[in-house]
């Protein structure tokens, strides 16, 4: 029986805010309004700002990943789900690591993970998806939508 309270509540706060009747439009004076020198949201936590491949032979490669991560956390890397790495971000935050690897074309998903210690949870991700192809080729890659 709560529940369906709670039900009727949210429904009628939902209609009382789409329909706004004159209790409503004449009464503004209590909505702040931003400030011009408001400050930017916070940037992300973690960012891949850096990915480079570049080939150093006919079967290798030296994959290049740099970034920002929270300082005094580990950061943990993965490459299409695979652990790649595990790199600490220095004091202000900065981490870089370097590979060498084979990197076949096609698809690949490079992903950073940090935790919280206290918790074991989920602290920061950042992903990208790079596609490789064939030097000269002009076939633009196939679009993909993927989401975190």
């Amino acid at each position: 029986m709560n529940s369906y309270r709670i039900l009727v509540v949210m429904l009628v706060l939902a209609f009382g805010a789409a329909l706004p009747g004159p209790a409503f439009a004449d009464d503004v004076s209590h909505v702040e309004q931003p400030s011009a020198k408001e400050s930017p949201p916070p940037r992300a936590p973690l960012r891949l700002n850096t990915v480079d491949f570049q080939e150093t032979g006919a079967e290798s490669g030296k994959l290049t990943l740099a970034g920002v991560a929270l300082p005094g956390k580990e950061l943990y890397l993965f490459l299409d789900d695979e652990p790649l790495a595990t790199v600490a971000p220095d004091d202000a935050g900065k981490w870089t690591h370097e590979s060498e690897m084979k990197l076949d074309e096609g698809r690949h998903t490079l992903r950073a993970d940090q935790y919280d210690e206290s918790t074991n949870m989920l602290a920061a991700r950042a992903m990208v998806t790079i596609q490789r192809v064939k030097p000269g080729s002009n076939e633009p890659p196939a679009p993909k939508a993927t989401s975190p």
